[in-house]
């Protein structure tokens, strides 16, 4: 039997967030097994980078609920989440929970493929800010199936309810979810990865800044990544980031790491951090 994960970013309890998560899952065709978290109820601290979890079969060794979210994850057929727009961001708990994500190389291989859907209800028109582009972030690290990435505008507590377009497209969400495809940017979006931002470079370029794909501003202001031949979230680049390059500032770390003790030494003494 199938295993449905919904995650709930939100303290709200019946916010917006959980309510079209749960709708979405109730409508999944399939006989399944369900499950919700709500990650606010759990305990996720920042990482510590220490790259523990590069190494193979490694879990985190930081001491709190990530390891017991990350099996769940894994052992999820299909992600449903479901987080709500902070300050033209995302929860500051979905950024935590993407932070954990360094030893994404270990997770993968359980995860690659799968259907995951992100909900983003938000509460003021045109203060989306960011969101979509952070809330890509870590399905594609793990290498899911971005399936839908929904921006809804609903900003009091269950306001969602009121359209019942955003309802059917709920269900439509739950029937579809083992079989949609995956998700591209619209003209305005990155083809490679759907982010709605774009970092302007010289002669006319744009460069995504969450796949690094690379392409033209066309006189429409249209862009057109049709000859980008790069995806931070490809196969090989990853592996490449992953297991290459991080590993390899692991070691430079080791080998540097007296002369580097040695200039620490000249603000050791600089102490001027206050508590409460």
């Amino acid at each position: 039997m199938k295993k449905v994960l919904g995650l709930v970013i939100s303290n709200r309890k019946l916010g917006n967030s959980e309510i079209l998560v749960k709708e979405i899952m109730s409508n999944i065709p399939e006989e399944c097994n369900r499950e919700l978290i709500r990650l606010t109820d759990l305990e996720i601290k920042p990482c510590r980078a220490c790259y523990v979890c590069l190494q193979h079969d490694k879990a985190c060794p930081v001491q709190d609920d990530f390891n017991y979210i990350i099996e769940k994850i894994r052992e999820a057929d299909a992600l449903i989440i479901g987080v709500p727009v902070y300050f033209l961001g995302p929860h500051g708990y979905y950024k935590m929970l993407t932070d954990r994500l360094v030893g994404a190389q270990n997770h993968y291989q359980d995860t690659q493929g799968k259907p995951c859907v992100i909900v983003i209800p938000y509460g003021t028109k045109g203060w989306e800010g960011y969101s979509k582009a952070a809330c890509i972030v870590m399905p594609k690290l793990l290498r899911m199936k971005l399936v839908d990435c929904w921006q809804i505008h609903a900003t009091l507590p269950g306001e969602s309810l009121l359209n019942p377009e955003n309802i059917n497209y709920a269900k439509a969400l739950g029937r579809e979810l083992f079989n949609k495809p995956e998700y591209h940017g619209g003209n305005q979006e990155c083809p490679v990865c759907g982010s709605d931002l774009f970092r302007l470079l010289n002669e006319n370029q744009v460069e995504c800044p969450i796949c690094g794909s690379i392409g033209i501003l066309k006189n429409n202001y249209s862009p057109d990544f049709s000859d980008s031949g790069y995806d931070r979230f490809s196969d090989q680049e990853m592996n490449e980031h992953f297991k290459s390059w991080l590993l390899e500032m692991k070691e430079r770390f080791l080998a540097e790491k007296e002369h580097l003790k040695e200039l620490q030494k000249g603000y050791q003494n600089q102490s001027w951090w206050i508590k409460p």
